[in-house]
């Protein structure tokens, strides 16, 4: 393999690739619910293909502000080990991110204020003076809003107006996200404490924290349950019952478990609907495993 073949493939799995499933999911579940279609029409595509550069520009900057405690937090660094510079993932940044910016406002207002929103929250999430997810609850809530709220509005055409419907799924995400995101800053304690990042988990104990994550998941379980739909409904039963299970436990791999279960179950739900999407993620799965051995001797992603 060529070595400018090999930067292309880093500069792909830099972008997080396993980390957009929540992307990519909740976005073909809100497609489903606000359209009923079998099937992505092209515009559909075109939209995820936007919010996919989006997230990805917004993994990228935040892997530059976050070098140091990356370093602390022993996480895979395409930076620290130099099979990226800095110059060069920004130059990415850029890329990725104006191009949807560009299609979205040619669409339309309603879908370049959206994608607007999620590049704008990209940004000061991570990079200083604001730095949103160093301070406890913007921290919280720019993830939930990004991935909870806008992907799914991104998913709906603003062609009938807004009503009551409209903002049930995103309420649910929004609940459900801040419950994933609440169990993923446990095993970051360490590092953000080094760094000087006033962050909940530094804040909290991790039973104050699960048991939080549960209040959450209990309110979108009553969301979903009002909407009587069903396939949520079992996603939000199961999930409150594994976040039980790591407050009673209170141990590391039932608890990192039950940060991806929510989502795990989701995905499948979204390749329920649209089969392709299972597919797809079977190869990325053993593309992700097959890339992170070869370059980093490492088997990710991994489940616990």
């Amino acid at each position: 393999m060529t070595g400018e073949r090999v930067k292309v493939i880093d500069f792909i799995f830099a972008a997080r690739p396993m980390l957009l499933l929540p992307v990519w999911s909740l976005y073909l579940i809100s497609f489903k619910f606000y359209s009923a279609e079998t099937a992505l029409y092209p515009r559909g595509i075109i939209i995820l293909a936007g919010l996919t550069l989006l997230f990805a520009g917004a993994y990228y900057i935040n892997q530059i502000y976050d070098y140091q405690s990356d370093l602390i937090n022993k996480k895979l660094g395409f930076l620290q080990s130099g099979k990226i510079k800095k110059n060069e993932i920004k130059f990415a940044y850029l890329i990725v991110s104006v191009i949807p910016l560009m299609v979205a406002f040619i669409d339309g207002y309603f879908l370049g204020a959206t994608f607007f929103c999620i590049f704008l929250l990209g940004v000061i999430y991570s990079v200083p003076p604001l730095r949103l997810k160093d301070r406890p609850i913007s921290g919280l809530l720019s993830n939930s809003v990004a991935y909870g709220i806008l992907v799914p509005m991104a998913s709906f055409k603003n062609d009938g107006g807004l009503n009551y419907l409209t903002f049930i799924l995103p309420t649910y995400f929004f609940l459900t996200v801040s419950a994933e995101y609440l169990l993923t800053i446990i095993p970051d304690r360490t590092g953000d404490a080094e760094s000087g990042k006033n962050t909940l988990a530094v804040l909290l104990s991790d039973k104050s924290i699960i048991i939080a994550a549960l209040i959450l998941l209990m309110f979108s379980f009553l969301i979903v349950w009002e909407i009587n739909y069903l396939y949520l409904v079992i996603i939000s039963v199961l999930s409150v019952l594994l976040f039980a299970a790591a407050l009673i436990s209170m141990n590391e791999k039932v608890i990192l478990f039950a940060c991806k279960f929510p989502i795990l179950l989701m995905s499948l739900l979204a390749g329920y609907y649209y089969p392709g999407y299972l597919v797809f993620l079977l190869a990325l799965l053993f593309s992700t495993r097959l890339y992170y051995k070869k370059r980093f001797g490492m088997v990710y992603p991994r489940i616990n």
